[in-house]
């Protein structure tokens, strides 16, 4: 161990080692993002600051794209992080830089891709979570279960419903205002914020889930 590593971990303050495993710190990044996108666009609803749709969806395209090469997650669950996953990772990537930095291109076809995954994401995971008849399901009534995997359960299920209800504003545009949609980003990140912390709570609690 050099010195500078020594020092990292064992320095005061913020100096300090976070200790926060890279699934974590994605969903930390993710969070942020949205978070800050869902903010952005209640001035732009009230015509106070210029908005680029195009740039939008391509944020949220090269979010994904990152969750998919970083963890293997996908809107439709977890895999390996196989040459295929990253491939398709990387085609994502490419579309929203492309929507960010050539406008009117990309637009409809963006909508409606990620209009569709978020539908079909979140229906796929409420239903596996609460069908025990399909793989892995019955995750909500297999058993007595932690507060803190209960906690982990009930927002990981309340995302996936902000997910289709986003998915639905997607391939609808104008069913809901604008400022729906900014709130429905905004909650989507905060409860990835408080996705993260839960996650934080399971690796000091179950250090070999780590």
């Amino acid at each position: 161990m050099t010195p500078e590593n020594t020092h990292a971990q064992g320095g005061p303050g913020f100096f300090r080692d976070a200790s926060v495993s890279l699934p974590v710190a994605i969903v930390l990044i993710v969070a942020t993002l949205l978070v800050l996108l869902g903010l952005l666009l209640f001035p732009v609803n009230m015509g106070s600051i210029p908005f680029s749709p195009d740039g939008q969806l391509g944020l949220l395209m090269v979010i994904m794209a990152i969750q998919m090469m970083a963890l293997g997650e996908t809107p439709v669950g977890t895999y390996t992080r196989s040459w295929l996953l990253i491939l398709v990772g990387t085609v994502f990537a490419a579309l929203g830089v492309v929507s960010c930095i050539v406008p009117g291109i990309l637009t409809d076809l963006l909508r409606i891709l990620l209009g569709l995954l978020n539908i079909v994401g979140g229906g796929v995971l409420l239903a596996g979570r609460f069908l025990p008849v399909l793989p892995g399901g019955g995750g909500l009534t297999a058993g007595p279960v932690p507060p803190v995997l209960k906690r982990l359960l009930v927002t990981q299920t309340v995302l996936n419903v902000v997910a289709i209800a986003f998915g639905i504003t997607m391939l609808v545009p104008g069913l809901v205002s604008g400022m729906v949609i900014a709130g429905v980003v905004v909650v989507n990140g905060l409860l990835l914020f408080a996705l993260a912390g839960i996650l934080l709570k399971i690796q000091q609690s179950y250090p070999e889930t780590d």
